[in-house]
């Protein structure tokens, strides 16, 4: 039996890309509710097919296809969208293959592969920042349209306390306990430097390789953003857990190559960037918690460790500056 309804038109539009919808292949997702189904031709392509995506006057099938279209049209290697139908929820897309940059970096831990991957993700970083901007129009958003201060507060902190501590670990903690720590971690990581195109998860999943280029997917969550969250999303990724040294010489890189695009005070934005990391920690593990209890994907609880791990050392580096949340962060497990 198919998994998603074959009907007339995603038959023509099928036979139009010369692929099969016989023998079509289930695709491991994400964390979102969409199903990827690999479709047999020479090439083959990609049906996503998300029949029922939130978001009301904008679905998230139309961000992906507006926001997709425009990165497209800037140069940022994104997939090629071939067909939309917005009526039944599906698109055929074009097939980036299976290797993402987290499978290459589990296999290939060479210092050399490292950089050059890194470096290379970086590059498109900034030049999605930077060009994704011009003519990006907040409208194709279906979700919030800003990554500002209400943003963090809720999808960030409270994401952290509701998720994470109580849904996860179950423990008896008010979000209100931790309300002034999450007040100096929002004023430090809101813009004050003007905003940009934000993808809001760029990590290695995210990245795919082919034909020895990397290329974005997953961008129909983009909006506008300070500069140093995608990076942060990037270097505090906990699928493949880069070492501190190694977070500090890609942030060096990242911003000797944005500083050749636009003007930034480097101490500034070093400032803003670590409130902005600890922020991103703080909803990678709400994420984690939220997908492992609620969704039963189960097979996100691996990571919880590491991106415990990697909280734990930014609350160490800044102590004393959140007390009650370094004091509860740094009592939890090492390991769960």
């Amino acid at each position: 039996m198919n998994e998603f309804l074959i009907t007339r038109r995603l038959e023509d539009a099928a036979t139009a890309q010369g692929v099969s919808l016989a023998g079509a292949q289930p695709l491991a997702g994400d964390g979102s509710d969409r199903r990827f189904f690999r479709l047999p031709g020479s090439p083959t392509k990609v049906l996503l097919w998300h029949p029922y995506a939130p978001g009301r006057e904008v679905n998230e099938n139309d961000s992906y296809f507006r926001i997709g279209r425009h990165l497209r049209s800037k140069g940022v290697p994104v997939p090629e969208i071939f067909h939309y139908c917005p009526e039944e929820g599906w698109m055929l897309v074009e097939d980036l293959g299976d290797i993402s940059l987290e499978a290459v970096l589990k296999t290939q831990r060479a210092d050399s592969q490292i950089r050059f991957r890194y470096r290379q993700a970086l590059d498109i970083l900034v030049q999605m920042q930077i060009d994704g901007l011009a003519g990006f129009d907040t409208a194709w958003c279906f979700d919030t349209s800003v990554v500002d201060g209400p943003f963090l507060r809720e999808r960030e902190c409270l994401y952290f306390v509701l998720a994470f501590l109580q849904g996860y670990l179950g423990l008896k903690m008010a979000a209100i306990e931790l309300a002034e720590d999450f007040d100096r971690i929002i004023q430090g990581a809101v813009s004050t430097h003007g905003l940009y195109f934000l993808h809001r998860d760029f990590q290695s999943r995210n990245l795919m390789i082919k034909d020895g280029r990397l290329r974005v997917i997953d961008f129909q969550g983009a909006r506008l953003g300070p500069l140093g969250y995608d990076v942060a999303a990037l270097l505090i990724d906990p699928y493949v857990g880069l070492s501190p040294e190694w977070q500090e010489e890609f942030l060096d890189y990242y911003l000797q190559e944005l500083q050749k695009r636009v003007a930034v005070e480097e101490g500034a934005f070093r400032r803003q960037y670590r409130y902005l990391a600890l922020s991103r920690n703080l909803q990678i593990l709400g994420a984690f918690g939220f997908l492992t209890k609620v969704k039963k994907k189960t097979y996100f609880a691996r990571y919880i460790p590491a991106a415990v791990k990697e909280l734990q050392r930014r609350l160490e580096e800044r102590a004393g500056e959140f007390p009650r949340l370094e004091e509860v962060v740094l009592s939890l497990p090492k390991n769960f």
